[in-house]
């Protein structure tokens, strides 16, 4: 450690230089980030319902749409005239393909092609009440609610969303927009404000948390200063490599900022004692590298290796959250190595002022846990887990990355209940035959009439329901030979902006059914899918959903793997580290009870294990383990100094402990600025991260110095040189 304070110090000049630089291409680097809001990042990165999806675009065309509802008191004609300026302005869009509307250009009544600000608006209602559900106009409670369904071309972009939204707000009336495109471009304005806001927040919250902890402002300025870089760093170096940000890796840098800080927390402690003890700028330095060097260095690769373990899952949504979460632990612990000596090499006096201020100490209150209470509290973890356990759901869908609060979840919810459904999923039929044909109607609308008996089914969108609404526009009855239907079909297909275009597909003998579920759980899903498939051989669903379905029902084999590969790594590390087996062993507890503490919560409260909950269990074994590495070391560092194992387990305590609580503190407290942003899975990760802190802070600090003690009994007084 001489040799690199020294070095620290003679090169002090060309390494603040060479700082100052890093930062300034950092900077550079995050002005060049892009964002990515493709929510196809929450599938596995193989999935049968994908290349169905590929499928349907190549026989259909582009399937991205948006709905838009209108909200208005009266159906007059001059709100038509208004409905009319609106699909008018949707149609203007050059990244709109066509817009299928209550207003559009004209309607054929009575065989004529008439304006539609030509027509009465009581003529209009009629027209629309025959259309049952393909009718863009509704009636509920006095309340008419006019429907735009707009079909996208792949260049639609969030600009195209705001533009939208900006029109519509020039209208008196309470307008709704919904759909998957809608849904996924709409996460940019949430993940902007993430990073604005939260991250900032974030450095706030562990300043003062720290504050409390170091006494003075200045130590806690420095010790969260190398994650502050760090965070910096690894946001410079995705800009300058093209990555883009999602809505995943849109925390990163929280999760660098208060797991990061850990190090420069334990470095600034122990300065600060150091300094206290009377020893000079270098020579503290030397202390201090000694005592938490290589703890500061296991912990950052503990750290790692919880993010790195995520790689496992067969999901490349969680690729860049694993690397990027992974390098800014690395780059904060590397800063810590080179910032902080660095700056205290100028002499920067850390000591608080008033060395007499007594602080709230909760090390004294966790102490009181040594021993017996201890072990009541992990039987009470273990049996409660167990009995919650089997209650864990796996749940997660599109809508449910949204808290009820935002624009998002407020405007589905309105079109669900309009509607019958605001985010459709897809179910093909391949036909033997054409698709133009009474035979072909016949196999279609017994499958439709058997997904319309499930009460999992809201509605349906059935192009043979269409074709014999226009036929019953003319002529009561069921459409009666293959040469009507022929008629029928040729006279809607011949409007290029039809709905039928999207629906059948003549050549390729395929129809395409939208339904519209109740709900966009799994068990709704399946139940569908099932009664589909089991229909007939010809028959596939797909869909958005069904992507998210087919990760969410693997999810939990993947994290149980992730979970061992991750333990495995963090205990082979302890073993190399504390060159004992059973030390690394007894340290590796706490984490383990930590984990089913989780697993335990997770299915008493109802939140899911998902793609988003998932990520807490990398942090809780990569961090978590952190506060086992920092007791055992400095244990084993004052035994080999007192030779004395009951003194050594007090010393390691009375020097751990505070630093470790302030911590754990200071990363639930920071994390828990992910309340704030508008997405629940970010409330989920700061719900679990404090039960994921609390437990294994507590469990670390009284089940292991009750063991550490019970060895020594076990070894007698003579073996105190060999506790290790």
């Amino acid at each position: 450690m001489n040799k690199y304070t020294l070095f620290i110090f003679k090169h002090k000049k060309a390494l603040i230089i060479l700082l100052m630089l890093l930062n300034v291409m950092a900077i550079i680097g995050i002005t060049k980030i892009r964002l990515n809001t493709d929510f196809s990042m929450f599938s596995p990165d193989v999935s049968i319902y994908q290349e169905r999806l590929d499928e349907l675009e190549n026989t259909f065309g582009e399937l991205s749409q948006i709905i838009v509802l209108v909200e208005h008191d009266t159906f007059t004609n001059d709100v038509i005239y208004d409905l009319r300026e609106i699909q008018s302005n949707l149609e203007m869009n050059e990244h709109i393909v066509y817009v299928q509307g209550v207003a559009p250009e004209s309607l054929l009544i009575n065989h004529v092609s008439t304006s539609i600000l030509d027509i009465p608006a009581n003529e209009i209602l009629t027209y629309y009440e025959a259309f049952g559900d393909f009718s863009p106009l509704k009636e509920a409670d006095g309340v008419y609610y006019s429907t735009f369904t707009v079909f996208l071309r792949a260049e639609f972009n969030k600009t195209d969303v705001r533009d939208i939204e900006e029109m519509l707000g020039d209208y008196q009336y309470s307008s709704y927009v919904s759909g998957d495109s809608y849904n996924q471009l709409k996460i940019s304005d949430y993940i902007i404000r993430i990073l604005l806001m939260l991250p900032p927040l974030t450095i706030l919250t562990i300043l003062l948390v720290f504050r409390w902890q170091m006494g003075s402002f200045k130590p806690t300025f420095l010790s969260v200063l190398p994650a502050a870089i760090g965070s910096l760093w690894t946001f410079g170096l995705i800009g300058w490599i093209g990555n883009e940000v999602s809505i995943l890796t849109a925390v990163v840098p929280i999760f660098i900022i208060v797991i990061g800080s850990a190090d420069g927390l334990h470095f600034m402690s122990h300065y600060q004692d150091s300094r206290r003890e009377g020893k000079d700028v270098q020579t503290g330095l030397n202390s201090t590298l000694r005592l938490v060097g290589i703890p500061m260095i296991v912990t950052t690769l503990t750290s790692m290796v919880g993010f790195i373990s995520l790689l496992t899952m067969n999901t490349s949504s969680i690729f860049d959250l694993a690397v990027f979460s992974a390098l800014g632990i690395l780059l904060a612990g590397v800063a810590t190595w080179y910032v902080l000596p660095l700056v205290l090499s100028s002499g920067i006096n850390v000591l608080p002022k008033n060395t007499d201020k007594k602080h709230f100490d909760l090390s004294i209150y966790v102490k009181k846990i040594w021993g017996i209470p201890s072990l009541v509290i992990i039987l009470i973890i273990l049996i409660g887990s167990y009995i919650a356990i089997p209650y864990i759901n796996n749940e997660f869908n599109m809508l449910m990355i949204y808290k009820d609060s935002t624009i998002v979840s407020v405007n589905a919810d309105k079109v669900q209940e309009v509607n019958g459904g605001s985010i459709p999923i897809y179910v093909t039929i391949e036909l033997d035959d054409s698709p133009i044909t009474l035979a072909s109607l016949s196999k279609v609308n017994a499958l439709v009439n058997e997904l319309n008996n499930l009460s999992e089914v809201s509605k349906i969108i059935n192009p043979y329901q269409l074709m014999t609404i226009v036929y019953n526009m003319n002529t009561p009855g069921d459409i009666p030979n293959d040469m009507v239907l022929n008629m029928v079909y040729s006279n809607i297909s011949n409007d290029s902006n039809s709905t039928i275009h999207s629906m059948i597909s003549v050549d390729k003998n395929m129809v395409r059914l939208l339904v519209f579920p109740t709900d966009l759980t799994n068990d709704t899903l399946i139940t569908i899918e099932e009664t589909a498939t089991n229909h007939a051989d010809n028959v596939f669903v797909t869909g958005v959903q069904y992507l998210m379905k087919d990760l969410n029902v693997n999810i939990s084999s993947m994290q149980i793997k992730s979970i061992m590969v991750a333990l495995a790594a963090v205990l082979l590390m302890l073993i190399v580290t504390l060159k004992s087996v059973k030390i690394a062993f007894y340290s590796i507890l706490p984490i383990l009870i930590t984990v089913v503490a989780v697993y335990g919560f997770l299915g008493l409260t109802g939140i899911p294990l998902n793609i988003t909950t998932v990520i807490i269990f990398s942090i809780t074994i990569g961090v978590g383990i952190d506060y086992a590495v920092h007791f055992s070391s400095v244990y084993k560092y004052y035994l080999k100094e007192t030779n004395d194992n009951q003194l050594a387990i007090g010393k390691a305590y009375k020097n751990s402990s505070r630093p470790i609580i302030t911590n754990a503190l200071g990363i639930s407290l920071g994390l828990s600025i992910l309340m704030l942003s508008p997405l629940t899975i970010h409330f989920n990760v700061a719900t679990l991260m404090w039960i994921s802190m609390v437990v294994s802070v507590i469990i670390t600090l009284t089940l292991l110095p009750f063991i550490f003690s019970l060895r020594k009994d076990k070894e007698g007084s003579n073996a105190k040189t060999n506790v290790l």
